[in-house]
């Protein structure tokens, strides 16, 4: 079973769809069938029992005579042909270690790659939401030094290319934010659960509310640059190349074009998107969707959002023929941005010194 597991508006853990969805198989389960049923979303230690076993004694089942209930994460990496679903290894929890044995058999037939039993349901659970809580915090250092190294007049990038000449420095790059439906919102999951058992998150808590932050942070950036450029505040305009969260990727959700798109239209400036992935239905009231290139007229600056192949091969001559001012902002850090200097834009990047 595999159902969404989204965050409340409040930022609290939604279990609505497990639930749901569990019912609906538990009572269609045969009474002394054995039926093993295995949830395959993102959740904290504890909830597939927590969910499940109420559901399971209301309905009159017994665990060993009419069902089993085990976890086993779905772990895939989309727009990543070489971490599908049958290429990535996969853990199991159960209570019962000789069904955790079975379904082990059963998901090497599913995999290519390793399959182990790792005993409670909880350490199958928590395995899977620290995966993405350890990504969270990774990023969150570089987008905090992506704001702290500006203000020293240094280029963020030096520092972790000169950084990742030592054999053990793992490196990340800097961006405007981090979106999809896992890293943004699995950390509320293990910081919920922490909270549940009086125990502090804090530094879970901290790195999602620098990640949170970036959008917002990005768009006051690109009104200084704007502003220092003489562009007028009152009718500023700005193009974001991408709006998926990630690259190669035609899915929007918790993207951080979103609140840096909001962000920027509160400030009264009108903001335009262009995405080869996505329909123009994928854009909110306000943003004007830019289907051709060759029509986008009179922006002021130029944002790399997402790092879609597209966006990157694009004619950048042309598109700079059609601008008002020439500026652009590498959201990502991957463009060749001495190339495009020299092509006429002013560029400008995330964890680069605005003078630089």
């Amino acid at each position: 079973m595999t159902v969404p597991t989204p965050i409340t508006h409040d930022l609290k853990p939604d279990l609505s769809y497990v639930e749901a969805a569990g019912r609906a198989v538990f009572e269609a389960i045969p009474k002394g069938s054995n039926t093993i049923v295995v949830l395959e979303s993102t959740v904290y230690p504890g909830v597939t029992a927590q969910t499940w076993l109420p559901i399971v004694e209301e309905l009159g089942l017994v665990i060993g005579e009419d069902v089993e209930i085990a976890y086993c994460p779905e772990r895939f990496n989309p727009g990543d042909a070489a971490h599908g679903v049958r290429q990535v290894a996969r853990v199991i929890g159960c209570s019962n270690p000789d069904v955790g044995k079975a379904l082990v058999a059963l998901y090497q037939k599913l995999t290519t790659e390793d399959v182990r039993y790792v005993g409670k349901l909880e350490v199958a659970e928590a395995a899977k939401v620290i995966e993405n809580v350890q990504r969270d915090i990774n990023i969150a250092l570089v987008n905090e030094l992506a704001r702290i190294f500006p203000a020293l007049d240094v280029d963020v990038e030096d520092v972790l290319s000169a950084a990742a000449t030592k054999w053990n420095f793992h490196r990340y790059t800097p961006g405007v934010g981090v979106g999809g439906h896992c890293i943004p919102v699995d950390p509320y999951y293990m910081i919920q659960r922490a909270a549940d058992v009086g125990v502090p998150a804090g530094l879970i808590t901290a790195a999602r509310a620098v990640n949170r932050s970036m959008p917002s942070h990005v768009a006051g950036v690109l009104t200084d640059i704007m502003w220092n450029a003489k562009v007028s505040a009152d009718d500023a305009r700005v193009l974001l190349l991408g709006w998926s969260y990630k690259a190669e990727v035609g899915d929007p959700r918790e993207t951080p074009a979103e609140p840096l798109a909001e962000t920027l239209m509160a400030k009264g400036i009108t903001v335009g998107a262009w995405d080869p992935h996505l329909d123009i239905k994928s854009f909110p009231d306000g943003v004007e969707s830019v289907t051709d290139l060759s029509t986008a007229q009179d922006y002021d600056m130029v944002v790399l959002v997402t790092a879609h192949k597209a966006c990157l091969e694009l004619d950048w001559e042309a598109l700079l023929a059609h601008m008002r001012t020439p500026l652009l902002y590498d959201g990502r850090r991957v463009l060749d941005l001495e190339s495009l200097k020299a092509m006429g834009w002013k560029t400008h990047a995330v964890g680069r010194p605005l003078d630089s």
